[in-house]
């Protein structure tokens, strides 16, 4: 890949997570500015990561069908940014924000593995060159994260908007110079219950969404309920940026070396990243001050960036190029959007009613089940596979 696509490639990553990191990173805590209570901010965030999940299956039916990731792509952004102003300037009413802040996330959350799909097509599946240029958005999401929260609480949430106008027109320019994929054979009339059959026929991918699902179901209350489980240690509002950004910075090194994980065998993958994982509620579950809560977001985050590339890595090689953006949307949405939004059926109920300590002491038990799973043996078809 030339060294004009590689910038062209880190420019849209980057822009994409800033665009997150100065608005959407901060919807629900301006609406909850704007009166919004929290039970009707929490049921808006479900709603916002339920259509992330179906327009996950959306846009990576559309992209495998049309053959297409930047069209794809540009249309869902253009979308994406008319809701961000409808939210801002109307999101007090409750009927507009019910509208705007789930269709958000229908738009919005597909798009990061759409990028990335995108991004291992041109580089012809090379680790090096993805790892190289996918640690940069990490990178720019702690700057943007942090400096978004400061700039916030000195001059007010109206920042937000030309903020994410800016990296909105960053993404455009960037998309727009960028060739599309070519995924290799004919695009498919129509998506069909058989695609999701082909893309569980491989054991492995099989193996990884099982996995993902139970990883997320375990860490999304922390990461949904991070302000709770600050204040529970003595900490407030103030600790939750420095917490994304050291949480966005340890992911760095770990997605870099892409390489260099893709070399380790998916078992000890698999194993790794349950593990890393576990150790975020355990840490936190005994955690007595923010510094604790920091170390935790630490473990999660070398095990995220561990999961990422194995994920991305798993699509790859087990999934038909054909449906292969639907694999890579799917595997995105099951761990983050269809976690989350059962996650927080339990954790703000259990926290509620038990407090922090027992939803975190849950989560861990959770956590737990893939590690086990990631221990167990293999039967001798799946275990030349998972090599």
């Amino acid at each position: 890949m030339s060294k004009k696509r590689c910038v062209l490639f880190a420019a849209l990553e980057m822009s994409y997570w800033c665009f997150h990191a100065s608005f959407i990173g901060y919807a629900a805590a301006y609406l909850l500015a704007q009166g919004v209570s929290n039970t009707a901010v929490s049921l808006l965030l479900a709603g916002y990561m339920l259509l992330g999940f179906i327009g996950s299956l959306a846009a990576g039916n559309a992209c495998d069908r049309f053959r297409t990731n930047k069209k794809v792509f540009m249309l869902c952004m253009l979308m994406a940014y008319g809701l961000m102003f409808a939210l801002y300037f109307r999101g007090a009413e409750v009927a507009v924000a019910a509208l705007c802040y789930p269709l958000l996330g229908f738009f919005f959350l597909p798009q990061g593995a759409n990028i990335d799909s995108w991004l291992l097509d041109a580089c012809a599946r090379d680790q090096r060159i993805f790892g190289r240029i996918r640690c940069m958005p990490s990178l720019a999401y702690a700057v943007v994260c942090a400096l978004f929260g400061q700039l916030i609480a000195r001059f007010g949430y109206y920042v937000m908007i030309p903020g994410a106008t800016f990296f909105f027109a960053v993404t455009m320019a960037s998309a727009a110079l960028l060739p599309d994929a070519k995924r290799e054979g004919q695009a498919r009339k129509k998506a069909s219950a058989g695609d999701l059959g082909r893309l569980f026929a491989a054991a492995p991918y099989r193996r990884l969404v099982a996995l993902l699902f139970l990883l997320g179901l375990a860490t999304a209350p922390m990461n949904n309920l991070k302000i709770v489980v600050l204040e529970s240690v003595g900490g407030d509002v103030s600790h939750v940026g420095v917490d994304a950004f050291v949480g966005a910075m340890t992911q760095v090194p770990f997605i870099a070396m892409a390489a260099l994980i893709h070399r380790l065998p998916l078992r000890t993958r698999f194993l790794s990243m349950s593990s890393l994982l576990l150790l975020m509620p355990l840490t936190a579950r005994f955690a007595v001050s923010p510094v604790m809560v920091y170390l935790a977001s630490f473990f999660y985050n070398v095990g995220y960036g561990i999961l990422l590339t194995t994920m991305r890595d798993v699509t790859e090689i087990h999934v038909d190029s054909d449906i292969r953006n639907l694999g890579h949307t799917l595997s995105d949405a099951v761990f983050t959007s269809f976690s989350g939004v059962i996650s927080l059926m339990y954790a703000g109920a259990l926290t509620d009613a038990l407090g922090v300590r027992a939803m975190l002491s849950v989560c861990a038990m959770i956590c737990a089940v893939p590690v086990v799973i990631s221990l167990l043996p293999q039967r001798v078809s799946d275990r030349k596979s998972l090599r």
